[in-house]
């Protein structure tokens, strides 16, 4: 880990490839890190680890350091209707039993609501096919997939249209416990993050109780830095870190065309501007 030993390395520690929702090959991705200046990534994909190994190859290559990430969804239900909850988890071995057993949840789960999601359009007017999307994305797509399909075929005008289309519809998957999906990162031998904790929707005193509470059950870390955090939430967010002993990541949430306003490195982040160093184990 010496790459990681300097406080001036560039660093981007969510990313995502084609093998979910993003639209770049693994190694396309790491070698867009290189050209960026980037010397330390992680591939946190949702739901699945299928892309690491190219990923870690590709870093041995273009000499980017890969960390082994995920990213999934946790249960919703004791937060506001407009909540999303992600995990990220890093260091993970993607070949532990633990991980496998995540990955298979979240795969079923993920099926089933792009099948519901996909009659549901049916249903409206929108004639695309599960096969076509499995086809063109590989078959961990996600919504992004759904809303670039749509727009392509011109059967809605945007982007944002498309989004809202689907949220209108309110198809919602399955999702585990929290305190179950840091139990098996932990038993990958990952560490647990909260990703982009702006979108748990809730406000300042409601937010510390709740990750002091995560915190008590196993979190780890806070994602500090993200392209829709905004400065004075980057500021809270790093305080709220350091009053409860979490460490502190940082990421674009890089997705390729499917996000075409987010770009790897954009946030221009530097191993000193988090609490990376405890955090990798340095």
């Amino acid at each position: 880990m010496d790459s990681y030993s300097s406080n001036e390395i560039m660093v981007d520690l969510h990313v995502h490839t084609t093998c979910s929702d993003g639209t770049d090959k693994p190694e396309e991705v790491v070698k867009l890190a290189s050209l960026k200046g980037l010397s330390l990534i992680s591939i946190t994909d949702h739901d699945t680890v299928s892309g690491l190994e190219s990923a870690v190859n590709a870093g041995k290559v273009y000499g980017v350091e890969v960390i082994p990430g995920i990213e999934v969804t946790a249960d919703t239900s004791m937060l506001p209707a407009s909540a999303e909850f992600h995990v990220l988890g890093y260091f993970i071995n993607p070949d532990s039993p633990s991980i496998l057993e995540l990955v298979d949840f979240f795969s079923k789960s993920r099926e089933e609501r792009n099948r519901i999601l996909i009659e549901r359009l049916g249903e409206e007017g929108f004639n695309i096919t599960y096969d076509e999307l499995e086809k063109v994305f590989g078959k961990n797509f996600g919504k992004p997939n759904i809303v670039t399909m749509l727009v392509k075929k011109q059967m809605v005008s945007s982007r944002k249209k498309a989004f809202a289309l689907l949220r209108r519809l309110k198809v919602k998957r399955r999702k585990l416990d929290y305190r179950e999906i840091f139990r098996l990162i932990k038993e990958a031998g990952g560490i647990p993050v909260l990703a982009h904790p702006y979108t748990l929707k809730l406000g300042c005193s409601r937010l510390y109780k709740f990750v002091s509470q995560l915190k008590r059950e196993g979190l780890e870390g806070i994602e500090v830095i993200h392209s829709e955090h905004t400065p004075s939430m980057v500021v809270n967010f790093k305080e709220m870190a350091k009053e409860l002993g979490l460490y502190t990541t940082g990421g674009s949430d890089y997705h390729g065309y499917n996000k075409p306003d987010i770009d790897i490195g954009m946030l221009k982040i530097k191993m000193k501007d988090l609490n990376f160093g405890v955090f990798a184990g340095v």
